[in-house]
């Protein structure tokens, strides 16, 4: 069993307080999409992106796929395409890996099975209790990459394309601030504009369907979008399952809720049907 690291911090610590925090974030208003691929969604601390992934979330709650392929950041720098076979715990209770699948995609050696290095990682932890709030029986999937390359990608796409599971990809958008390294001159005078901006363009950039041109727009431009591999592989998956449109359902800022302008991340929510 992998047990949680954020209870407490990125989300509430006990069933009670957990399910009560979920019951306040899905009243927000939404359309429906059954026929839903894919969705992009942040992993901050529901304080901060909980309404933008409810949102999403929401939209997505008549899908009768009932496996999750969670695709995750490597914030802590393992360098391994990491999955697990252990059930993972939340204060809400256990959500089931679908181990045969994991074995399945584990056959070639480049997604390793390895309980370590997801030990700390919380990007695909987070999107669980909106799982568990919306589905009584489900499996998923834990997929952590680090930074590769396009190519690697699109063999990653080729050993996770499944016509019958659901794809997230975990990410948020625009980190700014010193403790990013992340300034720009022009963003002095409206951080917060400037980020919303930026988040804006890329999202466009996105909603092209193109991955190859979004894997290239962040690398060449040096942008700090934690989960851009997780996007660019989604795009690539849900293109082969014949997904046609991306739509923006949510977008905020931390800003928002901390009005402080010296660290600003932007939360982006997107369906893919």
């Amino acid at each position: 069993m992998r047990n949680p690291i954020g209870a407490g911090t990125f989300y509430s610590r006990t069933k009670e307080e957990l399910e009560a925090e979920l019951d306040l974030l899905f009243q927000i208003n939404t359309e429906y999409f059954n026929d839903a691929k894919g969705i992009i969604v942040p992993h901050a601390g529901y304080l901060f992106s909980g309404q933008v992934g409810a949102k999403v979330y929401k939209a997505i709650s008549g899908t009768k796929k009932r496996n999750f392929v969670i695709l995750g950041v490597d914030h802590y720098g393992t360098n391994i395409i990491a999955t697990s076979k252990e059930n993972w715990i939340t204060p809400i209770g256990t959500a089931k890996v679908n181990t045969s699948f994991v074995e399945k995609i584990t056959k070639e050696q480049g997604i390793l099975v390895d309980e370590i290095s997801m030990e700390k990682e919380h990007s695909i932890e987070v999107q669980l209790p909106f799982l568990q709030y919306l589905f009584k029986e489900f499996s998923f999937v834990p997929v952590q990459l680090p930074g590769i390359s396009y190519n690697e990608i699109l063999e990653l796409a080729k050993i996770l394309l499944d016509e019958n599971s659901f794809f997230i990809a975990s990410s948020d958008f625009t980190h700014y601030g010193e403790q990013y390294n992340f300034l720009p001159k022009e963003s002095i005078y409206g951080p917060d504009e400037y980020v919303k901006k930026l988040d804006n363009k890329i999202i466009d950039v996105i909603q092209e369907f193109d991955s190859r041109k979004f894997f290239d727009f962040i690398e060449k431009k040096d942008l700090n979008v934690c989960g851009y591999v997780p996007i660019t592989l989604i795009l690539e998956i849900a293109k082969k399952l014949k997904a046609k449109k991306i739509l923006k359902v949510g977008y905020d800022t931390s800003f928002s809720v901390s009005h402080d302008t010296s660290a600003i991340v932007g939360y982006g929510g997107l369906l893919i049907h």
